[in-house]
């Protein structure tokens, strides 16, 4: 399964998506750089306002709808001959360690709080101290190649689907094949074919969230899911104190987790998106 933006590619390892090279600065596609500026704006409105817990689970919810809209668009103008083969049950790539903002954590940890019953989240919160210590000491390269069930999955359905963060919003594949063939051969090359624009844009809308929070003096970094779930769901007031806690998900990323905040590729990409950006959006004014 390739890499989700945020996942760093191991050392060595074949690119496996069909996909053009690092997107040139100058010619990069109107609609990455629109959805970009559209998540950088519409999350820099809300955490202009008071630090609250609603405020948080709206910024979580409006990049959600801006991503689901942007990839409908993307399908509609695209028209390339292929259809998503993405179908409830299908869970190959819901093996990967997946990384999240902030505000999608926490809003993650709220939906369980509010829909979850007792049981259901012990069980849950045994399924993520399980998924923490088969991984514990791996950094992402190395989790990359490790097949472990999302801890949000129950009997193959993600149990938080309506609140999953945009890395699996935005993932889809051409290919169950493709999928099942990584799936059993993992770290091999394998390519799973997909929408390459799909993903420009939704790594987009994540840069665009990540500009934001940096520009806010909040935490932008992207977290590790289970690790940054575990911090959420152990203290229910991080909702509307994350803001001026900047520690708070700091065993969730970092060079432990990740070799960066990002992916090298993808951390000098950002330096170079974070004050066009905030240009354009100063400039639409």
């Amino acid at each position: 399964m390739p890499r989700k933006p945020g996942r760093p590619r191991p050392p060595g390892r074949k690119a496996k998506r069909v996909r053009p090279p690092a997107r040139p600065r100058i010619r990069e596609e109107p609609v990455v750089t629109r959805a970009r500026i559209a998540a950088a704006g519409e999350s820099l409105k809300i955490l202009s306002g008071p630090p609250t817990a609603q405020g948080t689970i709206e910024l979580a919810r409006s990049i959600n709808e801006l991503t689901d809209r942007s990839i409908a668009q993307v399908h509609a103008a695209c028209q390339d001959g292929h259809r998503v083969a993405c179908r409830s049950g299908c869970t190959y790539c819901c093996t990967f360690p997946v990384a999240a903002s902030a505000p999608e954590v926490l809003a993650i940890a709220s939906f369980v709080r509010e829909r979850f019953d007792e049981e259901r989240r012990a069980a849950l919160d045994a399924r993520v101290e399980a998924n923490m210590a088969a991984t514990a000491g791996m950094d992402m390269s190395r989790r990359d190649r490790v097949r472990l069930d999302c801890p949000f999955l129950e009997a193959g359905q993600c149990t938080v689907y309506e609140v999953r963060p945009v890395a699996c919003r935005g993932y889809s594949s051409y290919s169950v094949e493709d999928c099942r063939r990584d799936f059993e051969h993992p770290g091999t090359g394998v390519e799973v074919h997909t929408n390459a624009l799909r993903e420009l844009v939704y790594g987009a809308i994540r840069e665009g969230l990540a500009i934001a929070c940096k520009s806010a003096s909040v935490e932008h970094r992207l977290l590790e899911l289970v690790r940054a779930y575990k911090i959420a769901s152990e203290d229910p007031t991080l909702a509307e104190t994350w803001r001026g806690r900047p520690e708070a998900f700091e065993t969730a990323t970092g060079a432990d987790v990740f070799p960066g905040p990002w992916s090298d590729e993808l951390d000098r990409e950002f330096e170079e998106v974070y004050p066009e950006t905030l240009d354009r959006l100063d400039g639409g004014k």
